[in-house]
């Protein structure tokens, strides 16, 4: 009687912190998901600025800005357009327009279009490997904001480059992390959280939500 006592407390145990990851997930998750895909779409705008303003033609670029004041001016669905128009040409700026691109559809709710955006960059063997790497990460972002699998394609991608060489792997972590908690997995979450945590290489941003995400689980 005792054993089967303990098995019934067990499950019982497992059905509750089931639960308890599920509430943290519907009340933080889109919140820390929010913020992290924030920072990754600063870090995006600044390389490619860096890396790919000075190198295309003047027309593309006058095309790129007006199409950024189409978004200024609440114009998404022009802007869109807009920054498809401007993936087809070659160059660094065709790059900046399918993140943009996929930016705007997430914002604006279709989730199933920036996911899709994501993975053809993602998938695009023309692009060096760190963008092909930051849209998986974005995109397994959207994948996590979005209503389906905690287990979609591209949070399955991101938690590979998971490898203490991978100029992302905090960000695989932290999907990886919101990924175990939106499952119901509360000890696997709370082990990538205090990875980032304990990791001195962690970006302060990163480390700085997962901190607090470890604290509102204990809490």
């Amino acid at each position: 009687m005792a054993d089967e006592s303990d098995v019934l407390f067990k499950e019982i145990e497992e059905d509750l912190r089931h639960d308890q990851a599920n509430k943290l997930w519907a009340t933080y998750g889109k919140y820390f998901v929010g913020a992290a895909v924030g920072v990754v779409i600063a870090v995006a705008a600044f390389q490619g600025w860096k890396a790919y303003d000075l190198q295309n033609r003047q027309a593309v670029g006058e095309a790129f800005a007006a199409a950024q004041t189409l978004v200024s001016d609440k114009k998404i669905d022009e802007a869109i357009t807009a920054f498809a128009k401007i993936s087809t040409e070659s160059g660094g700026y065709s790059l900046l327009a399918r993140f943009r691109t996929a930016a705007l559809k997430s914002d604006g709710g279709d989730l199933t279009g920036a996911i899709a955006t994501y993975k053809s960059i993602a998938d695009d063997d023309g692009i060096t490997t760190y963008y092909r790497d930051m849209a998986t990460v974005l995109g397994a972002f959207a994948e996590l904001d979005g209503g389906g699998s905690p287990n979609g394609d591209l949070i399955k991608r991101a938690g590979m480059l998971n490898d203490a060489t991978n100029p992302w792997r905090h960000s695989a972590r932290e999907i990886l992390g919101l990924s175990s908690l939106k499952s119901g997995d509360t000890s696997k979450a709370v082990e990538f959280f205090n990875a980032i945590a304990d990791d001195a290489t962690s970006p302060p941003s990163i480390k700085a939500r997962t901190e607090e995400m470890l604290k509102i689980i204990d809490g």
